[in-house]
C-alpha cells in the first residue's frame, strides 16, 4: 500500500483512484476516499471532502477551471519523471484557478524531484510503500533559498531582503 507524505509526515495513502466512467458509476462513493477523473466530477460536482479529482498527466490546462478551487484534494499522476506537465499543472491550479487545497503528486516522479514539487504547488507526495520517506522528507529542504517566485514563496528573492 502506497504512503503519503504530507505535512512534514508520512501516513498511509487511503485514496482509491477510479480512472474511468464506468468505475465511477459503479461505486458508492459515499463509503470510501475515491479520485475521480476530472470529466466525472466536472459532469456531477460532489462537494465532499471524500471525493478529489485525478488528474492524469495528458489532462489539458484549459480544461482547469475555477470550479476546482472548491475541492479539498486534487491528484496528478506523472507517467515518467521526464514528462514535465505535472508541474504546468499544478501551478496553474494553484496561479490560476485559486485551488488553495491538498495538491498530489502520484507516480513517476523522483525523490530528486520533489523539492521543485513543492515549488509549483504541490502539498503531498504519493510514494511506495517501501520508499524511503525519511530521505524523501529531507529532499523537501534541499535548498535553503530560490531566487525565482513560486508557488511556495510568491516573491523573488530580491523582494524578501
Amino acid at each position: 500500500m502506497p504512503k503519503l507524505i504530507k505535512n512534514g509526515t508520512t501516513e498511509a495513502f487511503h485514496w482509491q483512484i477510479l480512472r474511468d466512467s464506468d468505475a465511477v458509476s459503479a461505486t458508492d462513493l459515499n463509503s470510501g476516499q475515491y479520485l475521480i477523473p476530472l470529466n466525472d466530477w466536472l459532469a456531477a460536482p460532489t462537494p465532499s471532502r471524500n471525493v478529489g479529482v485525478w488528474l492524469a498527466i495528458d489532462t489539458q490546462p484549459e480544461e482547469l477551471t475555477k470550479a476546482l478551487k472548491n475541492l479539498e484534494t486534487i491528484a496528478i499522476e506523472f507517467g515518467s519523471f521526464m514528462d514535465g506537465r505535472g508541474f504546468s499543472l499544478a501551478h496553474i491550479l494553484r496561479e490560476d484557478c485559486d485551488f488553495s487545497g491538498e495538491l498530489q503528486a502520484a507516480g513517476g516522479f523522483m525523490q530528486d524531484q520533489l523539492f521543485y514539487l513543492k515549488r509549483c504547488g504541490f502539498n503531498a507526495f504519493v510514494v511506495p510503500d517501501d520508499a524511503d520517506t525519511d530521505s524523501m522528507l529531507v529532499s523537501l529542504g534541499d535548498f535553503s533559498d530560490s531566487y525565482q517566485a513560486a508557488c511556495d514563496e510568491p516573491r523573488p528573492l530580491f523582494r524578501r531582503r
